[in-house]
């Protein structure tokens, strides 16, 4: 019987064919999973910085607001703690306001709530067991998001205080 030379060697070719389309395949599937997580990571960084941004604004609008007001009479004295509260200006002339609730932004829901400030003897600010300062307000800035189904928050919090009193 007459054995042909070339098949054994055309079986070898085809198999080593087959294991470099499987080695370029898994190495193709690796690249698009890193270029996917690289691109998931970077909007998540991007949607971070842009919420941190929004957060510093919102301390600084109330900030404003603060210094535009009466302490007690308009002021952060007369509102209410642990209350949710979103800023907007409104008024003429244009002023820092506050109103409660929430307020979504492009995808961003701000907040800022207000807490009472406990003092020691030392008038130190403790957490618990001190007296309540009303002339000095814990402010906390929260701005919250959705990506891809997960909730996502950066909270930033400062104490504020009656300066002209």
């Amino acid at each position: 019987m007459f054995q042909n030379p070339y098949s054994s060697k055309k079986a070898a070719s085809v198999m080593e064919i087959l294991v470099v389309i499987t080695i370029i395949t898994i190495a193709l599937t690796s690249i698009l999973k890193l270029v996917s997580f690289s691109l998931r990571a970077s909007t998540l960084i991007k949607q971070t910085h842009q919420a941190n941004n929004i957060t510093q604004e919102t301390i600084e609008q109330v900030r404003n607001f603060r210094d535009g007001t009466n302490w007690n009479t308009d002021g952060l004295g007369a509102l209410n703690v642990s209350t949710d509260y979103y800023i907007q200006k409104s008024g003429s002339p244009l002023q820092w306001q506050l109103s409660e609730g929430t307020e979504t932004t492009e995808g961003f829901t701000q907040r800022v709530v207000f807490e009472n400030v406990m003092r020691d003897g030392n008038d130190n600010i403790v957490l618990a067991g001190g007296i309540n300062d009303p002339d000095t307000r814990r402010v906390i800035a929260a701005v919250s998001w959705q990506e891809r189904g997960k909730n996502h928050q950066i909270e930033l919090s400062t104490y504020l205080t009656n300066w002209k009193q």
